[in-house]
């Protein structure tokens, strides 16, 4: 790749402005499903969800045939609840928070990603039973009903029951408490759902688990070069400067592969390989060795925004992918 060129993609791997990846609401929620603590009576910020999450979840409810009756977002609770909220325009909407950093926890404890996505799947076990809706049934046979939901999902997804089981071993006490059962419960619950999965249908993916192909695929329509002051915050110059971004992301590694066409009709491709989580996102580094602070996946608006971290001056440099759809 030219020099010239490399600096252009320097430039357009660089982030949106701070509304979009800052908190994006407060709300206070009165009782939550969680998967191990109980939750009442706490405020939550709410944030873009990862697209890892996005797509985990999506997987979920394509395997369970239903369509999803709740928002996902990723917040600042313990761990991950399924609740209802009140929102802005007084309509009630069901919800489901996780913390991305209990999350890397967990799967950094149990060596998968499938603690993880059980963990997912038993807040929408929360949902899908009806448990936020309120009303006098045990909170035990709440959580029991949601985790032989999660056992059911994990054999669909391929894991194997020790991986389906590995969160609530990692995570859970004998003692149990008032809220959640004990860890044996819970596993023989997890055991339930994975061996009625087994029983009744074959393993639709047919692979053991982390070798699933999550690659995430998005076409655009152009690239758009944003400058903005840094004492201001006004845009200063916006320019477009590719057209047909594809973009490929694989939650697996944690890679972004960019591709676009740029102004003069050149081919222009760069590889983003991650380094560390941030609150918003992710710091990533391409195959020159330059950092960029990417955000989480793909917004609402179909759009994909980074930061270069080697931009110099007082202004910040930021490009936006436009126009994106799943393919």
């Amino acid at each position: 790749m030219k020099k010239s060129l490399h600096f252009l993609l320097f430039i357009f791997i660089c982030c949106t402005s701070n509304n979009l990846v800052n908190c994006q609401e407060m709300f206070k929620i009165d009782n939550a499903c969680s998967y191990s603590k109980n939750v009442s009576n706490t405020t939550v910020n709410l944030y873009y969800p990862s697209i890892e999450a996005e797509h985990i979840i999506d997987k979920i409810m394509k395997l369970v045939s239903l369509p999803s009756n709740f928002i996902l977002k990723a917040s600042n609770v313990d761990n991950a609840v399924a609740t209802l909220i009140q929102t802005e325009s007084d309509k009630i909407e069901r919800f489901i928070l996780y913390n991305p950093d209990f999350i890397e926890s967990v799967k950094s404890m149990t060596g998968n990603d499938y603690s993880a996505w059980s963990i997912l799947a038993h807040e929408i076990g929360h949902h899908l039973s009806g448990h936020t809706l309120g009303g006098s049934e045990d909170s035990h046979q709440q959580e029991l009903e949601a985790d032989e939901f999660s056992g059911y999902v994990m054999y669909k997804m391929g894991a194997s029951l020790t991986q389906a089981q590995s969160a609530i071993n990692k995570l859970c006490s004998e003692v149990g408490s008032l809220s959640h059962p004990p860890k044996s419960k819970r596993l023989l619950a997890i055991s339930r759902g994975w061996y009625n999965a087994k029983n009744n249908s074959p393993n639709p993916i047919k692979v053991s688990g982390g070798e699933i192909d999550n690659t995430l695929t998005y076409q655009g329509t152009i690239v758009v070069m944003i400058i903005q002051s840094a004492k201001t915050g006004e845009s200063i110059n916006e320019k477009v400067i590719g057209t047909k971004p594809l973009l490929k992301y694989s939650p697996t590694t944690k890679k972004w592969q960019i591709s676009y066409t740029d102004e003069n009709g050149n081919f222009s491709i760069i590889e983003l390989s991650f380094l560390k989580d941030t609150e918003d996102g992710s710091i990533m580094r391409d195959t020159y060795g330059a950092k960029y602070d990417v955000t989480n996946g793909v917004n609402s608006d179909g759009m994909l925004f980074c930061q270069l971290l080697d931009f110099k001056g007082e202004a910040y440099a930021y490009i936006s992918f436009e126009g994106l759809i799943r393919k």
